[in-house]
């Protein structure tokens, strides 16, 4: 596992990085690029205002070897060689420095401690017409001032027989044009050099946009690739919170950081599974703990019930134990028969101990039939018998009963009036029924109970079996826990016990049962299905 984690923070730290260090490169590599392109142009420029400086001094340099030729023929009608050969050193050196000033314009090269770059090739027509008229210029000078006697043609004859004056009015017009020439290639080369000045703006103002754009996708791929980081980040801080109802979106690029996303993803759906289980076992806890503390307040119920129905039979089996017993004494003491109670009234008394035995033997055996429904030993001694003389049976013994008692009519109908006989336990769905008439007739005063049997499903696989009576009903607040332990209310009397154990025998033989209130309003049906075999 621990290799497995170093594993992916080795892949996390490369292939981000490299990305980022890509997109950086990139960024680097444009802005070198567009500050290389940018630098050319500007040196363009500088040297394109080096070349119309170097142009310019074309015409200062024209102008200044000008002025010592007007000083020279200023000077030139004395007769004084050493201020000639003054003159003409003067000249030459103003030649020179002319003629070094217009080669160098051409071909380049360090002037004035300036570097100068080779005209641009589009202005050589404009230079070889400065440098004709130099060479013109230069040539009028040299056979005229410089070299006057080394004439040897007929036009240097002819020159000869020139006067200063006239030799003088040809230099100023050949200056003039030579100036001229000079100015029509500064302006020249000022407007190539402002169109260089504007292309290079033009340049500084593209790449400053396309740097900001470049700058802005690089910005964007980062935040691209930082995306599920910050929706991580985010995520965890609403855990941090207390809210688990969050995920993040994996990219599915198969990635490291998709890994890291479902990794989280995995983490917190684990958590939320832990907490779910946890909260969910913290509510089967209070659960379980509100149906102790209601069993327990059931159980007290029921030893309150329980401790009264014992005493209810208990006290007329001793009182009138007692009273019998007193009274045999008396009746063996007095010889007068006037004294003793008579044999009737015995029977009555001793009728009232049995059925209050019974009624306690009765508890007895609800409360041992609890502890086996829910020790799971209650066994079924199942046998084949008919349904409908049981239930006669028991209605009969019923009615004999409770006929000096309530006026009850008790009636039983089974669906096309056949007998049913299923296979069950006799003894447990007798005490079933029996339960539940004793039921209705506790609630009955005065009406009628009747027993409905009739075969359910298609295949009559099922009987129903239904008790209708026109009683008070089933309280509101006893309906929903009817059927469990204990359900009672000490009004009515009896322990609560006899419906979860009617309840508990039917489902042990594959039935349910339910209790209902009738829909005219009078009185309870109280029903249970039960497989035939």
């Amino acid at each position: 596992m621990l290799k497995h984690d170093t594993n992916a923070f080795r892949l996390i730290r490369s292939k981000i990085g490299l990305k980022i260090a890509i997109l950086v490169v990139i960024q680097i590599i444009f802005i070198i690029t567009s500050f290389s392109i940018l630098s050319y142009y500007d040196s363009q420029g500088t040297y394109l205002g080096n070349s119309i400086n170097i142009a310019g001094k074309n015409r200062f340099l024209t102008s200044n070897l000008m002025l010592h030729l007007s000083e020279y023929f200023f000077e030139g009608s004395s007769d004084n060689d050493i201020s000639k050969i003054s003159h003409i050193s003067k000249i030459n050196s103003a030649i020179d420095q002319l003629e070094t000033n217009i080669l160098a314009l051409r071909q380049g090269g360090k002037v004035s401690d300036v570097d100068l770059k080779p005209l641009p090739s589009e202005f050589f027509d404009d230079w070889n017409i400065i440098y004709q008229k130099w060479v013109s210029l230069k040539t009028t000078l040299t056979n005229n001032i410089i070299k006057p006697n080394e004439q040897i043609n007929s036009e240097a004859t002819a020159t000869a027989t020139t006067t200063d004056k006239d030799i003088k009015t040809t230099l100023d017009t050949r200056a003039l044009s030579l100036v001229d020439s000079s100015n029509a290639l500064v302006t020249k080369l000022g407007k190539y050099a402002g169109n260089t000045s504007q292309n290079s703006m033009f340049l500084q103002t593209i790449f400053a946009f396309l740097n900001i754009a470049v700058a802005a996708v690089v910005l964007y791929l980062v935040m691209r690739i930082l995306k599920p980081i910050f929706a991580l980040t985010t995520a965890t801080s609403e855990i941090s919170r207390g809210n688990l109802d969050v995920s993040v979106k994996s990219r599915g690029n198969n990635d490291e950081l998709s890994v890291l996303t479902d990794s989280f993803n995995f983490m917190v759906n684990s958590i939320k599974k832990y907490v779910n289980k946890q909260n969910e076992l913290t509510r089967k806890l209070k659960d379980a703990n509100e149906e102790l503390k209601n069993n327990d307040r059931l159980k007290d119920e029921f030893i309150n019930v329980a401790a009264h129905e014992l005493r209810s039979p208990i006290q007329p089996i001793l009182g009138l134990s007692e009273f019998l017993r007193s009274n045999k004494g008396r009746e063996n003491n007095n010889s007068s028969n006037s004294a003793a109670m008579s044999l009737e009234k015995e029977e009555e008394l001793l009728d009232v101990i049995v059925r209050n035995s019974k009624r306690l033997r009765q508890l007895a055996e609800d409360i041992l039939d609890v502890a086996k429904i829910e020790g799971g030993s209650l066994f079924l001694n199942k046998e084949k018998f008919n349904l409908k003389e049981m239930i006669t049976e028991i209605l009969s013994e019923y009615e004999q009963k409770i006929k000096n008692i309530k006026n009850i009519k008790l009636s039983y109908y089974s669906q096309g009036n056949d007998s049913i006989t299923i296979e069950a336990d006799r003894s447990r769905l007798c005490q079933v029924i029996y339960n539940l008439l004793s039921n209705a007739v506790k609630f009955t005063n005065d009406g009628s109970i009747t027993v409905i049997a009739e075969k359910k499903d298609k295949d009559d696989n099922f009987i129903l079996l239904s008790i209708r009576d026109t009683g008070t009903g089933i309280d509101s607040e006893m309906l929903p826990k009817l059927f469990t332990k204990f359900a009672t209310k000490s009004q009515t009397g009896g322990t609560g016990l006899g419906l979860f154990i009617s309840k508990s025998i039917i489902e042990r033989h594959g039935g349910k049962m339910w209790a209902e209130n009738n829909s005219d309003g009078k009185g309870a049906t109280f029903a249970f299905s039960l497989p035939i075999n």
